[in-house]
């Protein structure tokens, strides 16, 4: 008899909140505060645990520390507009509700939250049998996606998901998962203002990693392309903008990459699926003024109930 399939959530918190703050009114909880981005993600959590009945399941953040890649390149993400302090607000009461559920939290400075997805999800890996699901609205993700991994999209707000596999992933770029760290890292990301390759655009990645693979083999290509240039497959202005910009090219490339070997992350113990003890997220909830929230926290207890018994 075959073992049987098991199944890891990872929540990208930081992107579901951001989904919530801007598709919620503004809620307020009875000490007047603003609640809305917290209302949000607790009803996406109930449904995950209603809907998905996992096994396992982590919560990641992102902190207020210059990670690895602002010390690399400082102007990494310069361009984002900061939220109004109403909504980082709602960080700290969002992570005492995710405590209340028992559920295992991961964030640690230096590092963004998408560098401990991906730590988490590799050691999933080891783990036989094992499908993870990623919850987020940051498309950076799409590089994890492999057979075992999917991203579940959210598109519009937090009410539509896309799942993201490896064919999805094609679909919609005409790419490999793999490869997008290479096509990001020539074309540039405006959002978070990763320059690329100048005068290259997403038309023109496309056509180069399609065609080598990777920025290493582009690189490589141009090298033999100096001592037999007959044999050349880049057209010489471009080839020019690509040696001009190299160090561009794998500065991208680095800060593209989601890290899988964050330290600190050994094993999933701790994120195994728990009972949720009702009367203590309840009275969460009754603190919050989520009352219409309880009767869905009774469905999710039975979907955990029926998963561990």
């Amino acid at each position: 008899m075959p073992d049987k399939k098991q199944k890891l959530i990872i929540v990208d918190a930081s992107a579901v909140l951001h989904r919530a703050w801007h598709a919620l009114p503004k809620l307020t909880d009875p000490k007047g505060r603003i609640v809305n981005a917290v209302y949000g993600f607790t009803t996406l959590l109930l449904k995950l645990l209603r809907e998905q009945k996992p096994d396992y399941i982590t919560i990641t953040f992102d902190t207020k520390a210059p990670t690895f890649r602002h010390k690399k390149y400082k102007e990494y993400k310069a361009t984002r507009v900061p939220q109004p302090q109403e909504f980082y607000d709602q960080i700290p009461i969002v992570k005492d509700l995710i405590s209340a559920f028992d559920i295992q939290i991961f964030a640690k400075d230096g590092f963004e939250a998408d560098d401990l997805i991906g730590t988490i999800n590799n050691i999933s890996s080891e783990i036989p049998n094992l499908k993870s699901i990623i919850i987020s609205g940051d498309k950076d993700l799409f590089q994890l996606v492999d057979d075992k991994t999917e991203v579940y999209f959210l598109k519009q707000g937090l009410a539509q998901m896309k799942i993201y596999n490896q064919d999805a992933v094609f679909q919609r770029f005409d790419l490999n998962p793999k490869r997008l760290i290479d096509f990001k890292a020539l074309s540039g990301d405006p959002s978070d203002n990763i320059p690329g390759v100048k005068n290259i655009g997403p038309k023109t990645a496309l056509g180069l990693i399609k065609k080598f693979g990777s920025i290493e083999k582009i690189y490589q290509h141009l090298e033999k392309c100096h001592t037999k240039k007959e044999d050349c497959q880049i057209k010489e202005s471009l080839a020019d903008l690509l040696l001009k910009n190299k160090k561009e090219a794998f500065l991208g490339k680095e800060l593209v990459t989601i890290k899988q070997d964050v330290k600190g992350i050994d094993n999933l113990e701790n994120c195994k699926i728990k009972n949720i003890n009702q009367e203590k997220v309840k009275a969460m909830f009754e603190k919050l003024g989520f009352n219409s929230l309880i009767r869905r926290l009774e469905q999710a207890s039975l979907s955990q109930q029926n998963k561990l018994f």
